[in-house]
């Protein structure tokens, strides 16, 4: 437990993994539902917001710089921050530690900007919301990387299961943020702050926009890279055709001559060899000619 602010009328407390017996003396003490403070603690929750008459409940998600370059779910991407707050206290409850909750203290509450806890919750708001930023970049990064990729050659099997674990991130990424819309959107505060939570709301729109043009890119580019695939699937299979092409009536020809009838007039002529090689040329000319006019070389 760390008390971050305490002024006349207002206390902010911070509790990191708070045990049952810290949860019930502030449960008791600024009159919250016991078991929704003990539930807030489940890593599963997703952003969402409840309004009761003596107190309102958030839980925010941000985004965790530590997390796997292509997390598996919203759990291994985000840490989650529950808030209780009225007008006369606010309380945070997390299970990592969170440097944002110093440094809204040391820009905004120590110099006086802000004073009311509808105020913090608008900055916290904000710097949760703004925390997506950096892999709102890193994967635009990482698209246009794939993207040269793709239409340079040197695209691999790696590059399909990049290009799947990517969209899979924009998705989860997606869905915390069109949760926190309504957390934000459902947000009162004081008339000074408005200015402060309409830009929580423009860059939660600024970002969705970012990692759904992100994940349309990555969808495109898999239709992309399956019909280059393809492609070239194609061209080999009709190097094999012509290549069949060319050996199908030579084939054929010495499969005649390899029945080996003793009455083949052929067989016995003197310039026999010469003229079943000068026929199996002229086939293939023809045949390459014939290609060529087709424009098929």
């Amino acid at each position: 437990m760390k008390q971050i602010w305490k002024s006349n009328d207002v206390e902010w407390i911070d509790l990191v993994s708070p045990t049952e017996d810290e949860l019930a003396i502030y449960s008791k003490k600024y009159n919250l539902d016991f078991f929704t403070l003990a539930d807030c603690l489940e890593p599963n929750h997703l952003p969402k917001s409840e309004i009761t008459p003596n107190y309102t409940f958030l839980i925010l998600r941000e985004f965790d710089v530590d997390s796997p370059k292509f997390p598996a779910s919203i759990q291994q991407m985000s840490n989650k921050i529950a808030i209780f707050y009225n007008h006369n206290f606010i309380l945070t409850v997390h299970r990592s530690s969170e440097k944002l909750l110093d440094e809204i203290k040391e820009k905004y509450i120590d110099p006086g900007f802000i004073t009311e806890p509808s105020e913090i919750v608008t900055r916290l708001m904000r710097y949760v919301i703004r925390s997506f930023e950096s892999k709102s970049l890193a994967l635009s990064e990482e698209i246009d990387e794939i993207e040269k990729r793709v239409f340079f050659g040197h695209q691999s099997k790696r590059t399909l299961e990049e290009l799947y674990y990517l969209k899979n991130t924009c998705r989860l990424i997606k869905k915390i943020l069109y949760l926190s819309r309504d957390v934000i959107w459902n947000h009162v505060t004081t008339e000074r702050d408005e200015s402060a939570l309409q830009d929580a709301k423009d860059w939660q729109q600024k970002l969705i926009h970012s990692f759904d043009e992100t994940h349309d890119d990555a969808g495109n580019l898999s239709n992309i890279y399956l019909s280059i695939v393809s492609q070239k699937t194609n061209e080999v299979m009709k190097l094999l055709t012509i290549y069949s092409v060319f050996f199908m009536p030579l084939t054929f020809i010495v499969g005649i001559y390899g029945m080996n009838f003793e009455y083949m007039p052929e067989l016995h002529w003197k310039y026999g060899y010469h003229f079943c090689m000068g026929l199996m040329t002229l086939i293939s000319f023809v045949i390459f000619i014939w290609f060529k006019r087709k424009k098929v070389l």
